[in-house]
């Protein structure tokens, strides 16, 4: 497993876009995906500690993708933030989860739905 992030991903979540990485599902019937965020403003929502990087991880069904017009359609499952506030942080907890940074892409190159 890699370290770090393939450098012009990197740069690119530095520069405030996000990246993702599709990865092995809980089941067969499910696709997950891991995506990073870098913050640019304090959280919105009152429940979310004040961070410098969201990791969104979650499962779609792989039958219902099709079906959905917008990200208010998507059900998702095993649905889980992270907030981590330091570089050294989000890759301890990458590593915590057993998710290879080596990855990580733009979003739309790994299918990204969100």
């Amino acid at each position: 497993m890699g370290e770090t992030f393939n450098l012009a991903v990197y740069n690119r979540l530095k520069s405030g876009g996000h990246i993702a990485a599709e990865i092995d599902p809980s089941c067969d019937q499910y696709r997950r995906w891991v995506a990073i965020y870098k913050t640019q403003s304090a959280p919105t929502n009152k429940n979310a500690p004040e961070h410098l990087y969201l990791i969104r991880d979650f499962e779609l069904e792989k039958d219902k993708m099709s079906e959905f017009e917008g990200d208010e359609d998507l059900i998702m499952h095993n649905k889980r933030n992270h907030y981590v506030n330091s570089d050294e942080e989000l890759f301890k907890k990458l590593r915590s989860e057993n998710i290879d940074p080596g990855k990580f892409t733009s979003p739309w190159r790994c299918d990204y739905p969100l």
